[in-house]
Parts: structure tokens; sequence; C-alpha cells
């Protein structure tokens, strides 16, 4: 596989974003969890899907990564949809899809919602209520085992909205990644001992202090007319099965898919059946052939 080129863009209202490109065919924007992390939380693992005919376009948001810092009271789930078109235009692509994954799963749905410019949607851990998201989170803090770390996943949840150093956020993510993992097996270890991200502390707090943008879309779900793909763990605590199969159940013709042996890191846990199930759904839309993904390092 490819190395994967990153540079800085600039979009039409100034700011740039930092990308990183892999592959060629197909232009696939892909957006990270969060808020406040960056396209390492996707790249390299799910680099294979270059080789099925993608140009994968790994983007770290507005304010993120390396891209350009900004005011982050000026950030917004509707901006950075906004910026997807931005980023189109810069990029002068004539067609894309949009895959989101977690936090950028639920920038693509309000993407599909509002501005529906995308041909296809991968919308991975996702939710479409604020609400019943922290629910979720807090019932399942509760039910998490070992039972011992439960206060450790509980006080890394309550730090966030005060988090204001990258030291303090990659604490956050340490003591919390166990609850995004169905096992601390080899998947858990490996994504653990390769953190690259760059984190921005600014955005992962201000979007705590607000209830993560306050979205509630399942009563407007039913106006997406785009293709849409909802993949998801079966032991995702954060963005749960149910808050999966609640957009599939309102988004008309739209696949759901759910992955054994997976929470809310579908991609890294059981990469080859999520690739699958990207590779399979993209085929029969008629957007890429029949080649199989190259195998994961």
């Amino acid at each position: 596989m490819a190395e994967a080129t990153q540079r800085l863009v600039e979009l039409d209202d100034g700011v740039s974003l930092n990308i990183a490109e892999v592959g060629s065919g197909h232009p696939l924007i892909l957006l990270h969890g969060g808020p406040g992390l960056d396209h390492h939380e996707l790249h390299p693992w799910l680099d294979p899907l270059a080789g099925v005919g993608f140009r994968m376009i790994y983007v770290d948001m507005r304010g993120q990564g390396g891209s350009e810092r900004v005011d982050p009271q000026s950030l917004t789930i509707q901006v950075f949809a906004q910026d997807v078109d931005r980023l189109a235009r810069a990029l002068e692509l004539e067609e894309f899809s949009l895959y989101g994954h977690s936090f950028g799963a639920i920038v693509s749905l309000a993407h599909a919602l509002e501005r529906g410019t995308a041909g296809q949607y991968v919308i991975s851990s996702g939710a479409a209520s604020s609400e019943a998201l922290a629910a979720d989170v807090e019932r399942e803090i509760e039910r998490f085992e070992p039972a011992a770390m439960r206060e450790q996943i509980k006080r890394s949840w309550d730090a966030e909205p005060n988090v204001s150093t990258v030291a303090e956020f990659r604490d956050i993510m340490t003591s919390q990644m166990p609850f995004h993992f169905w096992e601390m097996g080899d998947a858990y270890r490996t994504f653990t001992e390769k953190d690259e991200t760059v984190y921005s502390p600014e955005v992962l707090a201000h979007f705590a202090k607000n209830g993560y943008g306050g979205f509630e879309w399942v009563d407007h779900l039913r106006w997406i007319s785009k293709p849409m793909l909802v993949v998801t763990g079966r032991y995702d605590r954060t963005c749960t099965l149910a808050r999966s199969q609640e957009i599939h159940d309102e988004v008309a013709g739209s696949r759901l898919v759910v992955i054994e042996k997976a929470a809310h890191m579908t991609h890294i846990e059981q990469p080859k059946a999520l690739m699958d199930a990207v590779r399979k759904w993209f085929t029969d839309q008629g957007v890429i052939g029949q080649e199989e993904p190259e195998a994961t390092a």
C-alpha cells in the first residue's frame, strides 16, 4: 500500500484543512471521531479500501489535527458538514462519497440531512439523538466489565468538558479506550500503542460542554434520499446497536451491517469484516468493481 500524501487545502472561506490521501479512483471523504481527534483514528486502518478502487481522502476536521486552528466557539456540526462541500469544491471533485465514524458519523448524518451532495453515505457507529447517546453511555458504564474499571471510565467522560491540555486529553483517551473496544486484546493493544493523534483539547471541551452539538434528528431521517450504509459493532457501548438500528429504520433503502466481536472501533477489531461490508455495498451501488481489498498489516 502506498504512503499517504498529506497537504493543506485552503477552503473558499480562507480556512485550511489538512488531508491525507491514499489511492486513486472514486473519491471517498472520511471524517474522524472525537471531537478533538484527527485522521489517525481511521488511517492507516482503512487504507486497504484504496486497493479496491477508492481515492481515500482522510480529513482533519476544522480546528483539529493538522488543520488550521480556529475559535472553538465557531465550530458546530453544521460547519463541519459545510466543510465537506467546501473541500469537494477545493479538490474539484465531480462526485464523492462520505464516510463518517463516531462523531464523524454524526457530521455525515447532518450532511445527508441538510446538504445531500454526496453520492453515497457510510455511517459507522453513529447516532441521531444526543440525548439517547448520553443515556446509552451512562447505562453502559454501569454495566462495563471488569467492574473495577467503571469509575476510571466514568471519570474520563466527566473530565471532557474541562480538558485544557494535550496531556489531559491523552490521559482521558487512555482511560476511556477500554470502553470503546469489545475486548482488550491484540487489536486494542495495536491501536493504543500506535498513537499519532494530534489532539485538540479546546475542541473536545467546547463540544462536551454543549452536548456534542445537541442533535435530535430521528424524526427527520426519513427525508434522506441518498443511499446509506449503516455499520456498527454489535457490542458498541457509545453509539449502540439500537442507535444504528434507529437510523436504518428511518432511512428508506438503507442497509444495516452488524459486525460481530466488535464494539465502537470496528475498523480496528474486525477490519476484514468491516471492509468486506463496505466493498460489497459500494459494489452493489455500482460505484466500484469486484476487487478484493488488500490484507491489513
